[in-house]
């Protein structure tokens, strides 16, 4: 009968810092780019707040959804507008750096004024979605728009 028996290599110091360094290599891309975008202060988990643009909000959540893309917009619509304060939506797109995945929804609230743009994707049933908010007058800061480019269109 022939018998093999596997005897492990000894661990010497460069296997195991190079082993390290894979776990912490994987363990950040798994993390799901918890940085915000460039410019912008870490808050509760999954926030950032604007040191450039006062006012300024940015949360970032996926859990998970059993439903399709439209579904995930019907809740977003309802979570907006049916909130205290009331809103409107004023547009609507789909997203063209990921298409066909990926949306973009533009609210106006009443009370207190405020501007909110909402990113959104349904993946492997988890919803993604990612919500600026700032003053009426304020413009979508590029920086956001590529955080939410990078985010949605790596899950597809």
């Amino acid at each position: 009968m022939n018998t093999r028996t596997f005897v492990p290599l000894p661990c010497s110091p460069t296997r195991l810092w190079g082993g390290a360094l894979l776990a912490a290599l994987l363990l950040s891309a798994c993390g799901g780019g918890a940085a915000g975008p460039i410019g912008w202060q870490a808050g509760a988990p999954g926030s950032w707040s604007s040191a450039k643009h006062p006012g300024e909000r940015l949360s970032a959540t996926h859990e998970p959804f059993q439903g399709a893309p439209s579904d995930l917009a019907s809740r977003i619509l309802e979570s907006v507008v049916l909130a205290p304060g009331g809103g409107k939506m004023l547009r609507t797109n789909a997203m063209g750096e990921c298409p066909g995945a990926a949306g973009e929804m533009e609210f106006a609230r009443k009370n207190p004024p405020r501007r909110i743009v909402v990113f959104f994707s349904v993946r492997n049933n988890v919803s993604y979605e990612i919500r600026w908010s700032g003053s009426v007058n304020d413009v979508l800061p590029p920086e956001v728009l590529a955080f939410a480019q990078r985010r949605l269109c790596r899950v597809i």
